[in-house]
């Protein structure tokens, strides 16, 4: 840690990268609990100031999923959805209910996350999925099994990265987001014959990183959206901004950017639902209040939330050739929200 110290926080334009190797063994120290935590600290936003560089970013990941708990599942596809770990703040966000509508659409899905994690604090699926009465507690393996019998599921990283989990109390007197912010949510906790990664972006730097780690992880394929708040779920009034990757990666991953238009699809001026609370943010509240809106869009209400979760899984279907078209994946989400279909999918783990 020291040496690693004395090599990256050096100074204004003056740090030096650690090899993918040093990192892969900091990392592997930070997560054994035998570090000093205020050396940990230092590092990591001394690597955040310098700017991490690519082996970095893939030496801390290597240590990072080598202390993941990974489940085989007996399937031939399954989906890991993405959001930030820290949450929303802004918006009604329909995310939490994503797995369930991919699941009635045939797409076994599992979404992974935190309860809460600074630096937002904001609305996560586990908050929303506990005010819904949904276990949030599975092992690597009952989420397996889930994944076969319902289709979908959640796991919370305090069972399946422990090591890595332990450190969100000093995470969050670091303040700052860190490397780990990047990496946590593009770790494999469950691998199907092909695991398909599908991760919401909201800084143009990171496409490339996220899309080089996810390659390096043995995902069979990597979507990568932008989206509102930095999550899955794109704006209603603007095109789609996505990358898709399958195979090896092209050497400018910057220059294969997909613009899709979609805001013709929806009359919305705005990007998304906004929550509607009075004074101060209280992520209970908001959660409740994602719960309600999103239960009714399962119920078959027609509203801002209902465009933004079509947009968001038709997309998916539309990026794995589920469907010839975007508004046919958003037409086959809206048809198993009437039909009650993905409903029954979500209760299926109350």
């Amino acid at each position: 840690m020291r040496e690693s110290i004395q090599k990256v926080a050096v100074g204004p334009d003056r740090g030096r990268d650690m090899s993918r190797k040093e990192a892969y063994s900091v990392m592997q120290t930070i997560l054994s609990g035998q570090a000093d935590e205020i050396q940990v600290a230092v590092l990591l936003i001394a690597l955040r100031m310098k700017r991490e560089s690519m082996d970095e970013f893939l030496g801390l990941f290597d240590a990072m999923q080598e202390s993941v708990e990974t489940v085989n599942v007996d399937l031939d596809e399954a989906f890991i959805l993405a959001d930030p770990f820290d949450g929303y703040v802004r918006t009604a966000t329909m995310t939490p209910f994503m797995p369930a509508v991919l699941a009635s659409c045939g797409l076994p899905s599992l979404i992974h996350g935190v309860q809460t994690v600074g630096p937002k604090h904001g609305i996560t699926a586990n908050k929303v999925y506990q005010l819904a009465g949904i276990d949030v507690n599975l092992t690597p393996e009952v989420a397996g099994e889930s994944l076969l019998d319902s289709g979908w599921a959640y796991l919370d990283q305090s069972n399946y990265a422990a090591a890595l989990f332990s450190l969100n109390d000093l995470r969050d007197r670091i303040v700052k987001r860190t490397a780990l912010t990047t990496l946590e949510r593009l770790l494999m906790p469950v691998r199907a014959r092909k695991t398909h990664f599908v991760l919401g972006y909201v800084h143009k730097a990171y496409p490339s990183i996220y899309a080089g780690i996810a390659a390096s992880a043995g995902y069979s394929s990597t979507l990568l959206l932008k989206g509102v708040e930095g999550g899955l779920a794109p704006a209603l009034n603007k095109p789609l901004r996505q990358f898709f990757f399958e195979g090896v990666l092209p050497d400018d991953v910057d220059q294969e950017k997909q613009l899709i238009e979609s805001a013709e699809l929806f009359a919305s001026k705005s990007a998304a639902q906004s929550l509607s609370i009075e004074g101060d943010f209280d992520s209970v509240t908001a959660a409740q209040q994602c719960l309600e809106v999103g239960l009714a869009v399962l119920n078959g209400d027609h509203c801002q939330a209902r465009e933004s979760l079509c947009l968001a899984v038709g997309q998916i279907l539309f990026a794995h050739k589920k469907v010839d078209s975007l508004s046919g994946g958003v037409n086959k989400v809206a048809s198993h929200l009437d039909d009650g279909s993905a409903l029954e999918r979500f209760t299926m783990l109350i």
